[in-house]
């Protein structure tokens, strides 16, 4: 599957979600939470273990305040490479749901904790998106000559894997510190450090096996493109670990992400987002589709004080690198 049609997708819904939230809602001013990045993560089942941080604001909580927020993130996957004897495919769907808390502690500092629970199982998307590709006239790549809702995530390297039953668990806990380096009016910088744990199990594809370190730093701004979005761009390193799938693999992996957003009325944004990591795998299966790079839009809706619901789809922008579609909901309430 080509990555242009993908991209000609994404940007045609940017458009449509636009034009229509903009009819019907009122321009306002900005509010940092509603206009926050999106914590998009790559479920690809040989990245989405390695720990690598998600976005976030470079806005600090102030001294006290708590935000209490589950995700869910329904991924689909449909990978099938081929390098001399070695073959990789990935088929099915992965539900994750992240429980996370944050905390500030005063002075530009903050704190997060965070635990996934993780199932793969073959799942119920497949028609969906075959209709889904058809509809815009993209080709269905691997997926027409896969199962209909089957689990199967293999790999016949010298570090192979082959799972093909449904498991589900408690993944690698991530605990996370940021700091706010340089402030002004409409714009602040900031740091931070990220540490995984190997609480997942990696049979399993709950974990990588390996503890996790990243560093990187933060920008947000405002009122920035004319005043009109809301811009946060991240870039950082994540010490991932020996692989259990590839001695090879890459140990740093540099990572960024760039994200907008638009506020449509007084209590709804569209975001859109792109995040990126390098590869990791150097065997010619796991890295044939090269860096990983994924494109989330959608929408923030405020109902009432305090509280905040995220609605968006993720697309694979290099594809094959992230999983081929992949649908993000999420609760947030601040105290």
């Amino acid at each position: 599957m080509s990555t242009l049609p993908h991209c000609l997708c994404f940007w045609r819904l940017a458009g449509l979600v636009s034009s229509v939230v903009t009819l019907s809602l009122p321009a306002i001013a900005n509010d940092a939470a509603l206009t926050a990045p999106v914590a998009s993560r790559n479920l690809s089942p040989l990245y989405a273990n390695l720990g690598i941080p998600v976005m976030s604001s470079a806005f600090a909580l102030e001294k006290g305040e708590l935000e209490l927020d589950w995700t869910l993130h329904w991924a689909s996957h449909s990978v099938f490479e081929r390098s001399d004897d070695q073959i990789l495919s990935l088929d099915g769907e992965t539900r994750r749901q992240d429980f996370r808390a944050q905390l500030g502690l005063g002075k530009g500092v903050a704190l997060s904790l965070s635990l996934p629970y993780i199932s793969h199982s073959g799942g119920q998307l497949d028609t969906f998106i075959d209709d889904w590709h058809a509809f815009w006239g993209m080709p269905d790549g691997p997926r027409a000559a896969q199962p209909i809702d089957a689990l199967r995530f293999s790999y016949t390297g010298s570090s192979g894997f082959d799972l093909n039953s449904g498991r589900s668990g408690f993944g690698d806990a991530e605990i996370a510190a940021s700091f706010t380096a340089v402030s002004a009016e409409q714009w602040t910088l900031g740091v931070f450090a990220h540490y995984k744990f190997a609480s997942g199990d990696v049979d399993d594809f709950t974990g990588s096996g390996e503890q996790g370190v990243s560093l990187g730093v933060r920008w947000s701004h405002n009122a920035c493109l004319a005043a009109l979005f809301s811009c946060h761009l991240q870039l950082g390193v994540s010490g991932v670990g020996d692989s259990e799938f590839d001695s090879g693999s890459e140990i740093l992996v540099p990572f960024a992400g760039l994200s907008l957003a638009w506020e449509l009325g007084s209590a709804v944004a569209l975001l859109a987002q792109v995040d990126a990591h390098d590869v990791v795998y150097d065997a010619s299966p796991l890295a044939a589709n090269g860096p990983a790079i994924w494109g989330t839009l959608g929408l923030r809706w405020q109902p009432r004080d305090r509280w905040l619901i995220d609605a968006q789809f993720v697309e694979d922008l290099a594809v094959g690198s992230a999983p081929d579609i992949s649908f993000r909901f999420a609760l947030s309430r601040s105290f």
